[in-house]
């Protein structure tokens, strides 16, 4: 990687559940399949303090810094966060939401009705794809998304299902009796198939339910020869159990970063 000029930028991704931050390095000229480095990352739900004095930091230990860009599965909430934006931070930060522009064809019905992480994920993982080779993107959020990037770099659609926290939230708001089970919990150990006590039966329930259903849609949706890349809060615990599977946990914050290098050329 050359590393003769290195720039920073931060990058929002404003989420369903969380608030993604996230500061990247880039050298001035980087070679395909390398990625725009995480230096820095945050999350915070949408109620939370936002960490300005962090951000200021982060921004007086960088050299070179970019414009800030946001987007977003939430606009109310990009637009939210940008309402508040200090100045002390420099401009407010630029809004990437014309999918139109991004440097991949849409091959679904409504190309601009895709969700943008999801169109995001695709632009970095045709970074990181080998060439003519088809990629399977998962990502486990709020909702768990199975994408298929073609061999020839296209974003062919794919599958939406409930992710592992909302699932749990659903188990326990619509039942009597059934307590919550969350994220953290179900990452303390892989869960026993054979649950002995409500818990554990959920826990079972929630997780290999999830990760019986990404299988199936893998193998339904591609081929041996497809790549997978698993990103997302869920993302660890379900690429253990993939085979092949290349956990890359920043995949939609990188898009970001690629489409406003995109913008900063005036492409």
């Amino acid at each position: 990687m050359d590393h003769s000029v290195i720039q920073h930028r931060l990058a929002i991704d404003v989420g369903n559940t969380r608030i993604k931050l996230g500061l990247f390095a880039s050298p001035s000229s980087r070679k395909r399949g390398e990625l725009p480095m995480c230096v820095e990352r945050t999350s915070l739900l949408p109620n939370e303090l936002l960490p300005w004095e962090r951000l200021a930091g982060w921004q007086s230990a960088a050299t070179n810094w970019l414009p800030t860009v946001i987007a977003g599965s939430n606009p109310t909430g990009v637009e939210r966060f940008k309402s508040v934006w200090p100045s002390s931070l420099g401009p407010v930060p630029r809004t990437i939401a014309n999918t139109d522009d991004f440097p991949l064809p849409i091959c679904v019905d409504e190309p601009r009705r895709v969700g943008i992480d999801r169109l995001l994920n695709a632009v970095a993982v045709n970074e990181l794809r080998s060439a003519n080779r088809p990629a399977v993107i998962v990502d486990s959020g709020t909702a768990t998304t199975v994408d298929v990037v073609s061999a020839a770099g296209a974003f062919e659609g794919g599958a939406i299902l409930p992710g592992l926290a909302l699932s749990a939230k659903a188990l326990h708001e619509y039942t009597a009796l059934l307590p919550l089970v969350s994220v953290p919990e179900l990452g303390q150990a892989t869960p026993e198939p054979l649950g002995r006590n409500t818990r554990a039966a959920i826990r079972s329930g929630l997780f290999w339910g999830q990760l019986g259903a990404v299988k199936e849609l893998i193998d339904r949706q591609v081929g041996l020869d497809t790549e997978i890349f698993v990103t997302g809060g869920g993302g660890a615990l379900l690429a253990e159990h993939l085979p092949r599977a290349r956990f890359e946990p920043h995949l939609p914050l990188q898009g970001l970063i690629l489409i406003a290098e995109l913008g900063d050329h005036g492409h």
